[in-house]
């Protein structure tokens, strides 16, 4: 990357940071994360079934995504060396929604209850942030599943801290369906992580 970077002018944005890939130890499942270390995609290798086995395979993807996850590290720590721009998350602002611009035609009535609709929305924002805290500092374990319920994520709060999948319901013809399985997991896990899924997005309707 250093040198990729010795190339591009500063003022120019750095390519392939979008898409940061790594394997596990065995190649057998890609995992690909942005610059900011967020979840893109997975791949899970045809010959699974004997290279890792389905005992092995949820270690596997979890270690390819620490393996992206850390090459990501590398790369913002290499950006801010060079006094380069981490890419930043595109966020929803949840505190500008509902809000509308006071004009001139605008009565005292109609001013009176666009400020009692704030006050009202910043009373619900307090309420989730307090239900998002909750959840991250309770300690108590969760899990997230695929629409399958073939791989399944635990969290501790917003941390992943394990996986597994259900063995018992695998075959080595289940490549496509586990690798979907674990991508929508890893998606979800990665959108709870992003305060605007909590205040303006599903999270906010939970």
């Amino acid at each position: 990357m250093e040198e990729s970077l010795s190339r591009v002018p500063a003022n120019r944005p750095v390519d392939g940071l979008e898409r940061i890939s790594a394997t596990d130890r065995t190649a057998t499942v890609t995992c690909t994360v942005d610059a900011r270390g967020e979840f893109v995609d997975l791949g899970i290798g045809a010959d699974w079934w004997y290279s890792v086995g389905p005992s092995g395979i949820a270690s596997a993807i979890l270690d390819a995504l620490q393996f992206a996850q850390d090459k990501a590290m590398l790369a913002r720590m290499t950006l801010r060396r060079r006094g380069r721009q981490v890419p930043a998350a595109p966020r929803d602002d949840p505190f500008s929604a509902g809000d509308s611009a006071s004009g001139p035609s605008r009565d005292a009535w109609a001013a009176w209850a666009a400020a009692e609709a704030k006050v009202e929305r910043g009373y619900a924002l307090m309420t989730i942030a307090d239900r998002v805290a909750e959840l991250r500092d309770s300690g108590q374990p969760r899990s997230i599943s695929g629409p399958s319920g073939l791989f399944r994520l635990h969290l501790v709060g917003f941390a992943i801290t394990g996986s597994e999948v259900d063995v018992q319901s695998l075959s080595e013809l289940d490549t496509d369906r586990l690798a979907e399985d674990a991508r929508a997991a890893l998606r979800q896990a990665s959108r709870e992580q992003d305060p605007a899924y909590w205040f303006v997005g599903e999270g906010a309707r939970r």
